[in-house]
């Protein structure tokens, strides 16, 4: 079968490689969105190059069609939670398996969706929406994703947010919040892509907000924009961190204490924010999504990282599924 390997940081080639055997279910793979993850780790950044080396075989966010599996399987399409955890540890046990220390994950620790097949365990599908098409499939992970980093805002009082990062989180973001009746506000190094999100109504420029919001979510993940979001939330606000773009980055301490502010992290999701954002695939705006052939991988890679893609979410589709 055909896959794109990362060779080396900043290195993509296609390479015919032998079909996943093995225990667990086969998957003709449909679609795979392209993740800030898989951009970080094709650009070598520190935070990345801390987890991950290559050769990988990277996609996280997979959606398919079981051609190998119990009877009743075949034949249905599916979206992949990607991260597997050992299910015997205290967190496991506990309800938060995305915290296990034992986790792997799809795309990085075992083979991901840019490739024509993977095998995993039955556990780890999840139906789709009957006629969801598969390319909305791949957005069940980062939906999730955003998901859990909304649980933990609570009630929001007045309803003002700022996103940091106008990518594919910071896009699902503003419409989840959005859908919830929120009042949202972006900021973006790039200003096409906060452009394209306020085109859509989801959002406003930050520019435009009250100066200090009830709430802030960080998908960029820097020093600069943690400070950023700590700063720019009300005292008594919050903020949730989701974004991985370094290794480390020291808080505002006077604004942290003096305000009485909350930063929490939040990570992955847990088997059952995975089955509410699949079964939300389907109502995901299109104009959210930008849709490529697989085999334009490798530009799409570079055209991301280049800015030239406005459109928050893309996903990467095999024409043949």
């Amino acid at each position: 079968m055909r896959a794109l390997v990362l060779e080396d940081y900043g290195r993509l080639r296609w390479r015919e490689l032998d079909p996943p055997e093995g225990e667990g279910v086969l998957l003709r793979v449909g679609a795979c969105g392209l993740c800030g993850s898989d951009l970080s780790v094709y650009k070598g950044t520190p935070a990345m190059r801390a987890r991950w080396r290559p050769p990988l075989v990277l996609g996280h966010e997979v959606a398919g069609v079981v051609e190998e599996g119990p009877e009743g399987w075949v034949g249905q399409r599916v979206a992949v939670h990607p991260l597997l955890s050992c299910g015997a540890c205290p967190l496991c046990r506990g309800g938060r398996p995305n915290l296990c220390p034992h986790r792997r994950h799809v795309g990085f620790h075992l083979p991901g969706g840019f490739a024509e097949r993977i095998r995993l365990p039955l556990g780890q599908l999840f139906p789709l929406p009957p006629g969801t098409p598969l390319w909305k499939g791949a957005l069940a992970e980062p939906l999730a994703v955003a998901l859990r980093a909304l649980s933990f805002l609570g009630p929001l009082r007045g309803g003002k947010v700022l996103v940091l990062g106008a990518g594919s989180l910071g896009g699902l973001l503003a419409w989840l919040l959005r859908r919830a009746g929120a009042e949202v506000f972006l900021e973006d190094l790039n200003p096409s892509r906060v452009r394209h999100l306020v085109d859509l109504g989801l959002a406003l420029p930050a520019g435009e907000g009250p100066g200090e919001w009830e709430a802030a979510l960080d998908t960029v993940g820097t020093e600069a924009s943690l400070k950023r979001a700590v700063k720019a939330v009300a005292p008594g606000g919050k903020v949730v961190a989701v974004g991985l773009g370094a290794l480390e980055a020291p808080l505002p301490l006077q604004e942290l204490v003096l305000g009485e502010r909350t930063v929490q992290g939040s990570y992955t999701f847990t088997p059952q924010d995975f089955a509410e954002a699949t079964a939300l695939t389907a109502e995901v705006p299109e104009g959210l999504v930008a849709r490529y052939p697989m085999e334009e991988a490798p530009e799409v890679f570079r055209a991301l990282l280049e800015g030239r893609i406005p459109v928050p979410k893309v996903v990467l589709e095999h024409k043949e599924v």
